[in-house]
């Protein structure tokens, strides 16, 4: 995390960190995670990954977005499920867009 912060929670679900500027956050390859800005202030997050290949999944991301309107929660379930990745059960597919 490098400015402000953002919330994180525990792969399984039970607890949510703060996450502030300087923290280091690790995801297991397959653990449901998700992270939020509950902020009313920008927050910019640097990501890594190893292998290489899921940073396409941003780059289609961003591609999605590029006519100005975010995809639709469908759309982003296409996008997901080109990277074996799936929304957390719990979570409300209308805020994928």
């Amino acid at each position: 995390m490098s400015e402000n912060h953002q919330t994180t929670p525990t792969p399984s679900g039970d607890t949510a960190h703060d996450v502030t500027a300087g923290t280091l956050v690790m995801v297991p390859p397959g653990a449901p995670h998700t992270f939020a800005n509950l902020t009313d202030q920008p927050a910019v997050m640097l990501s890594t990954f190893t292998p290489s290949y899921y940073v396409q999944y941003f780059r289609d991301l961003q591609d999605a977005h590029r006519d100005g309107r975010a995809p639709t929660p469908e759309e982003n379930l296409e996008i997901m499920s080109r990277y074996a990745t799936e929304p957390a059960p719990d979570h409300d597919t209308d805020r994928l867009a």
